[in-house]
């Protein structure tokens, strides 16, 4: 069983487990490998979602365990890369994400943005497009950092 898992393995927790992942299903493929139901109240406390080659483990809120949501937003940034960042995006806004930053050619070699799902969690999508030595990388992140003041 934990060969099936990747070492570090993502839990969300959510505020309506069926519309997060009728959204992780339609915005990133994901595809839901087990679902178990708390018995006296029917809320999903435990989901495994299959995206990426890897689990995503997600449960509904419940009391001490909060979403994003009712926390009044995230720190945390969950990171995908993918082959087509482009698709993967426009999928991920028609299911429904905000877009927090637009995808750009960003100095670091990917073609990047940042989504925010319904359920308040925060996804950077990338396909990497470069890959700049550490001296070109260091002179590119200056350039980026000059234009931004």
């Amino acid at each position: 069983m934990l060969s099936e898992f990747a070492p570090i393995t993502v839990q969300l927790i959510v505020a309506d487990a069926d519309a997060a992942i009728t959204f992780y299903r339609n915005a990133f493929g994901a595809e839901e490998v087990v679902r178990n139901l708390a018995p006296d109240s029917g809320k999903v406390m435990h989901c495994e979602l299959f995206l990426l080659g890897t689990r995503l483990l997600l449960h509904e809120e419940f009391p001490g365990r909060s979403g994003p949501a009712a926390l009044g937003g995230t720190p945390v940034t969950l990171h995908l890369y993918v082959d087509n960042v482009d698709e993967v995006f426009a999928r991920a806004v028609a299911a429904g994400a905000t877009v927090e930053m637009p995808l750009q050619e960003a100095f670091w070699g990917d073609r990047y943005g940042i989504l925010l799902d319904p359920a308040g969690h925060r996804w950077s999508v990338a396909t990497p497009n470069d890959d700049p030595a550490p001296s070109e990388l260091h002179e590119r992140a200056e350039q980026w950092a000059a234009k931004e003041r």
